[in-house]
């Protein structure tokens, strides 16, 4: 077991569990994060996806913190928007999400968050010296510091989200839906979520089975959907939606089975609030990355 393995990049920290990443390891990486912060309030959040690998870095970060004097806001399994959110609205001041994201299941990783939410590359490249230096004999398991809380933030989550939708005449529309969460953390939201919005909804591929087997490939493209495609294009289901093992990515199933690109999710969101302003903006910025297409700069044209 080495860490020297370890990927280090903008979206975190990953590794091959029992290769590169166990709970000793987690904890090296929780007190070089806890060492990296700054600021008097000494609190952290974490959650996770629904890998099962995830309980034992769970295990091993919260050790790392609280032996350093940090409060743990734990969240348990959670999609990444939904801790960030909560993140953001109760002002703690860092985050921890231990999720593998779109990569296979023998994967995991650690996304980290600042004040600033994610991190940049230097700051990566900083925690990565001090996990290097960290003696874990310096940090003994019986010591405990730090305090630990649980707390489910999906039902004030959701609710601050209804604040932005029409939900009566959402419910009128109706919409069947086909939704594949690939027994990620978006079965704890999205389900709830499109059943307020008055959608029939019919979940599959929902439940990892007893040998901790996923049941699709996880990351959410045209060759791992093809159950999702089949459902739609078969006529009884208006639109499919499929996340990945955190839910911070979305693909859209449409009519006929067609399968669209994370753009037209992003496009469609960008087009729905500009069109829902209710006061005129002279600036409105969203951010895209650098392999977004062109229909970002045609709909803001439009408006």
């Amino acid at each position: 077991m080495s860490e020297k393995n370890l990927i280090f990049t903008f979206s975190g920290i990953r590794g091959i569990v029992g290769r590169d990443l166990n709970a000793e390891i987690a904890k090296k990486i929780a007190i070089a994060f806890g060492s990296w912060l700054k600021g008097e309030i000494k609190k952290v959040i974490i959650g996770r996806d629904t890998r099962p690998s995830g309980l034992q870095i769970e295990k091993g970060l919260i050790e790392g913190l609280v032996s350093m004097g940090y409060d743990i806001v734990n969240v348990g399994i959670c999609p990444t928007p939904v801790l960030i959110h909560v993140k953001n609205k109760l002002k703690i001041p860092a985050g921890m999400i231990i999720t593998g994201s779109h990569n296979p299941p023998e994967w995991n990783g650690i996304k980290l968050l600042s004040s600033n939410n994610y991190l940049n590359n230097e700051d990566l490249k900083e925690i990565r010296e001090l996990m290097e230096q960290t003696d874990l004999s310096l940090y003994p398991k019986t010591e405990t510091v730090g305090k630990v809380e649980t707390l489910n933030p999906i039902p004030e989550y959701l609710e601050d989200l209804y604040k932005h939708i029409n939900i009566k005449k959402r419910k009128k529309n109706k919409i069947r839906v086909v939704l594949d969460t690939g027994a990620g953390a978006g079965r704890t939201v999205t389900p709830r979520l499109l059943k307020d919005l008055g959608c029939e909804v019919k979940l599959i591929n929902d439940e990892i089975d007893l040998n901790d087997v996923f049941p699709r490939g996880i990351e959410p493209i045209a060759n791992n959907l093809h159950d999702l495609i089949m459902e739609v294009w078969q006529g009884k289901y208006d639109i499919g939606f499929a996340h990945d093992s955190d839910a911070d990515r979305l693909a859209i199933i449409g009519e006929e089975g067609i399968y669209y690109s994370e753009d037209i999710g992003l496009a469609l969101i960008m087009e729905f609030y500009l069109q829902n302003l209710e006061n005129e903006i002279e600036d409105v910025v969203f951010v895209t990355n650098l392999a977004s297409s062109l229909m970002f700069e045609v709909i803001a044209e439009k408006y």
